[in-house]
């Protein structure tokens, strides 16, 4: 998990209705994964972004998930954790027939960085 290495700190987090979670992050802009991606111009992994957001719906659920499918996945700005170093996570979830249906956003006020679609299921072992 990103936060137990330091990577995030959870801010706040809530489950204002059934189906809806929101969270806010603070990026450690010093941790080490930025002086590979990339020296003097940090910028988080895409791959970061999915994991941050899989470890928020598995707090909202309180248990660990597998990814089994995403439809869409869009990096539509890069993520600089010396500018952008709080972000907002959003993201609806719905479960049926033993799937979880996840339509996530991360921002940082009105600029969106990632928009998610996938579909979970929950580790069982």
């Amino acid at each position: 998990m990103l936060n137990q290495i330091d990577f995030y700190a959870l801010n706040d987090f809530s489950v204002p209705e059934a189906g809806k979670v929101q969270a806010e992050v603070k990026l450690n802009a010093s941790h080490a994964i930025f002086k590979g991606h990339f020296p003097d111009n940090p910028v988080v992994p895409g791959v970061c972004l999915i994991q941050i957001s899989k470890e928020m719906l598995e707090k909202s659920l309180n248990t660990t998930t597998q990814l089994i499918q995403s439809s869409q996945v869009k990096f539509l700005a890069v993520v600089d954790p010396t500018v952008d170093a709080v972000l907002q996570i959003a993201f609806d979830t719905k479960e049926q027939d033993g799937l979880i249906s996840a339509n996530a956003a991360i921002s940082a006020g009105e600029k969106v960085f990632f928009k998610f679609k996938g579909v979970f299921k929950r580790d069982n072992g």
